[in-house]
């Protein structure tokens, strides 16, 4: 058996991520601008929900979202509406635009994950599972302060 450095482990890791973020970003899909798939995703599964809320389970800024949905409802996929009961709040909707291109993201991440995952056993998947969640328990208990300051900054 071969021995793998750390070194070699987090420089491989970092790789992957990385092809994998690039891939999705630059994939052939129609306006697909960074987040904007995940957002669309957000709302579909939360429909109505406040743009507070939205940013929230995104875990971005308030303004990095409004910018997003701004872009968003220029092509028609989102509509943001007040809300009856109380006209502080904008709720967002997605148009039958982007259901539609929700339809196509889903199908795009389908095929994407059944390509990479093609020689992958559903073993070496749990395998890889359990050394990630082996990696972010260690992350939390020697680096939790650091991430919670994280968390703290992008909330402001």
């Amino acid at each position: 058996m071969v021995t793998v450095t750390d070194e070699e482990f987090f420089k491989r890791l970092a790789s992957l991520v990385k092809d994998i973020n690039n891939t999705i970003h630059y994939s052939a899909l129609p306006s697909n601008f960074r987040g904007q798939g995940r957002i669309i995703e957000l709302i579909a599964r939360h429909e109505g929900c406040t743009q507070r809320e939205l940013a929230g389970l995104a875990q971005i800024k308030p303004g990095s979202l409004t910018e997003v949905l701004e872009r968003l409802e220029r092509n028609q996929y989102v509509t943001r509406r007040r809300d009856e009961r109380d006209r502080r709040m904008i709720r967002v909707y997605l148009t039958d635009q982007g259901r539609h291109f929700h339809i196509q993201l889903d199908k795009h991440r389908i095929a994407f994950a059944d390509r990479l995952l093609a020689e992958v056993t559903p073993q070496e998947r749990e395998q890889f599972i359990r050394v990630v969640d082996k990696m972010q328990v260690q992350l939390h208990k020697y680096y939790g302060e650091a991430l919670k300051k994280e968390e703290r900054d992008e909330d402001k």
